[in-house]
């Protein structure tokens, strides 16, 4: 079973699809996400797996319009802890190195500790993951990446230092899709608890905002997410994301939608799955 990722093997995407399908995983790696969810369309995976927030750097905002340009179901979620570790080739020692890379989100989680090591000269990558394998590829021990504990197992690299980041509560959020709502059994999905997510576009009624979110209060119905993102080709349009605490087919998510619909003028079920797991990395 085929699934596709953006970014390189040993990334965080890598880590989620691992956790979903066991770490033999066949992953596909793309550079950009409109090429993973091409390789859906296209039948290249069965499964794909793209970050849609991060807890400290907010909304992916790419995959939340790849959810409405392709119409493929959300089928699960998970939420993996982002930490960050000082990566070397074997045998390196701490004042060997001078170089380090990582991705630029990355750099801002390190901050802290390349200000601890002025001698040590940042230089951005556009993977965590990708970082190990270029000074993997070139073999030196001046050179170090900031990276997981998995992509510096993947790639048989040496863990210098654990934690470097800053923040200790970091979590990105995964969205794994498929071409239909069927769930393998092969999938690691273990929580017994649902969330749907949807999106609308507001009709042109006075206080339509406010009655489609009270429609789920009213029925006492929490919301974990609202997102929006501007319509292309509109005067000041929207299109609003909602994460909604309940399976769609609960009678109270039922009736909630039916009222909403008198609300909005357009309504989209995106998917309804098992609330993600925090995993530790």
């Amino acid at each position: 079973m085929k699934v596709s990722i953006q970014g390189y093997k040993g990334s965080y995407s890598h880590i989620a699809a691992a956790h979903l399908f066991g770490k033999n995983v066949d992953v596909i790696e793309r550079d950009n996400f409109s090429s993973v969810f091409e390789d859906l369309k296209s039948g290249d995976a069965e499964y794909i797996v793209v970050p849609i927030e991060n807890s400290t750097h907010g909304s992916v905002y790419q995959n939340y319009d790849n959810l409405t340009k392709y119409g493929f179901p959300v089928i699960g979620e998970l939420y993996l802890k982002v930490k960050f570790h000082l990566i070397t080739n074997p045998g390196t020692k701490l004042e060997e190195i001078d170089t380090l890379y990582t991705h630029p989100v990355g750099m801002n989680q390190i901050r802290k500790f390349l200000s601890e090591n002025p001698q040590i000269k940042p230089i951005e990558f556009d993977d965590t993951a990708g970082s190990v394998k270029l000074i993997k590829e070139k073999g030196e021990k001046n050179l170090a990446a900031a990276a997981s504990r998995f992509a510096a197992d993947y790639y048989d690299m040496q863990l210098l230092k654990d934690d470097i980041q800053e923040n200790g509560k970091n979590y990105t959020r995964f969205f794994l899709l498929g071409q239909s709502n069927e769930v393998s059994d092969q999938i690691n999905l273990a929580n017994e608890n649902y969330k749907t997510t949807i999106q609308f576009v507001l009709g042109e009624e006075a206080g339509s905002l406010y009655k489609s979110l009270r429609a789920f209060a009213d029925r006492d119905i929490s919301l974990s997410k609202i997102e929006s993102r501007p319509i292309l080709n509109t005067d000041w349009e929207y299109r609003f994301y909602l994460d909604v605490e309940a399976h769609i087919d609960d009678e109270k998510m039922q009736n909630t939608l039916r009222e909403l619909k008198d609300y909005v003028r357009e309504l989209e079920i995106l998917g309804s799955y098992k609330k993600g797991e925090y995993i530790e990395t």
